[in-house]
Formats: C-alpha cells, structure tokens, sequence
C-alpha cells in the first residue's frame, strides 16, 4: 500500500538547515499497523507529514496503492491518506461545533455534507449523534479524539496515520481509543502507520514497526523483539532498555 523510497527533506539553509529525514525507504502492506518509534526530533512526524502530504519539500519517491504521489497533492489524492494528530483539542477548532468539525473535509473535497453522513461518523467512533451540537470544550478528552478520528474517516481513506493519538489521553481511555483503532483497521480494511514512544502501544497494535534516529532508519523489527530485546542496533537495545526502567520505576 505505501512503498517509500530515499526520502529527504530539509529546512533552512547554510547555519540554519535542519534535515528531518535522510533518506529513509520503507514499506506497508496492504491492511497492516505499521509502527515507527525513536526519541523526540528523530523525524517520525515528519515522516507522517509528508506521506499525508502536509509537506512538499521532500525528495525521493512515496507511492500509495501503487501510484506515485506529487509533492502537492488537490482533489481526490486528499482522501486516499488521513491523519490523526496527538492533540485532539488543538486540532479542532473551539468556536466550531463538531458537526462544523466533521462536515469541513466534507465540504473541501465538494461531497455530500448531509446530517445522516454525519451521524453515521459519530456512530462509527462509539459518540451518540447529539454530539454533533456541542462544542469541542464540551466534550472530554477522549471524545474529542474519537471526534478527531470519525473526521479522518468521513472521507473513507484507504490509509490512517496516527501521530501519537493516546499521549494526550489519561491512561483509562487509552486503551478504549486503541481498541476503536483495531476494530475500525479490521472492519475497513485500512492501513495504519502508528507513531508512539510508547513500546507497549507498539508491540500491541503493530505488525512491525522501525526504529528511527537522526533522520534516518535504524532497523525494522516485530513485536517480539520488542519484548524479548532482540535487535541488532544499539540505539534500538538502549531504546527499549529505558522503556522498560520506566516502566518498572
């Protein structure tokens, strides 16, 4: 489904550049959780950013389904990737109602707006259709991230990218979100790229997942090496090491 090939992308110039990815080539099947880990700034949500297409001045080659993408894309190449952020709150706008929120990429991409599409997207992340009144401070923190997800999916994308979607969640709905995210996969078919510094979200929900540092990628891996501490990279054995002193402490 996804087939990514010596991607770079830089900022800046001369003192001032900075080089979020370095050439990193990966790829997702068809209906897999695909998960990316590392620490902070090792380019994991750049790389999200330019699969969904919020950043055009990558170089390399990114295909979805099999078809190259551009570096704009408009129209129709908008629904194939959706992408749900780590702040639920901060994605939604406060003074919009969550029918407003839900009916936006809706109207973007000239589809039917009615109230029944509506509904049925609040119905698909668990949320009764009276929310669609309310305003993004009315509702909790998971809510608004089942909102956040029912308006990646109105356009009915073939691939979700999850950017960190339970760290801004307290512990006893993470769980709930995670569960939502692996019935919707399997009852849609989708393909999920999951970025977390969260290893027990990742071993959980992934297929196989990368370890990522300085742009670049480490070494791909399964769950099991997760648990069991088996890889190759050194950065990945002190990555998984700290994950679980802080988990015991």
């Amino acid at each position: 489904m996804i087939e990514i090939s010596d991607l770079h992308l830089t900022f800046g110039i001369g003192r001032s550049r900075v080089q979020p990815l370095d050439g990193v080539t990966l790829s997702v099947a068809k209906g897999e959780t695909f998960g990316i880990v590392g620490e902070s700034g090792c380019g994991k949500s750049s790389l999200l950013r330019c699969v969904s297409g919020l950043e055009s001045g990558w170089t390399g080659a990114i295909n979805i389904g099999g078809i190259p993408v551009s570096l704009v894309r408009k129209g129709a190449d908008c629904r194939i990737v959706q992408m749900v952020f780590q702040d639920p709150y901060g994605t939604l706008h406060p003074r919009h109602t969550i029918e407003t929120a839900l009916s936006e990429p809706l109207r973007a991409q000239g589809m039917d707006r009615s109230a029944g599409r509506i509904e049925e997207a609040l119905v698909s992340v668990g949320l009764s259709p009276s929310f669609a009144s309310r305003y993004p401070h009315q509702i909790s923190g998971g809510q608004r991230q089942r909102v956040a997800i029912a308006r990646a999916l109105i356009l009915k994308p073939d691939v979700i990218l999850l950017d960190e979607p339970t760290s801004a969640l307290d512990v006893s709905v993470q769980a709930e979100i995670l569960n939502l995210l692996a019935d919707l996969k399997n009852d849609r078919g989708l393909t999920f790229i999951l970025v977390s510094h969260d290893l027990a979200v990742i071993a959980h929900m992934c297929d196989r997942l990368a370890v990522m540092n300085g742009g670049r990628i480490l070494e791909e891996l399964r769950p099991e090496n997760l648990r069991t501490g088996a890889v190759s990279n050194a950065y990945s054995r002190e990555l998984i090491e700290s994950s679980r002193v802080y988990a015991v402490r």
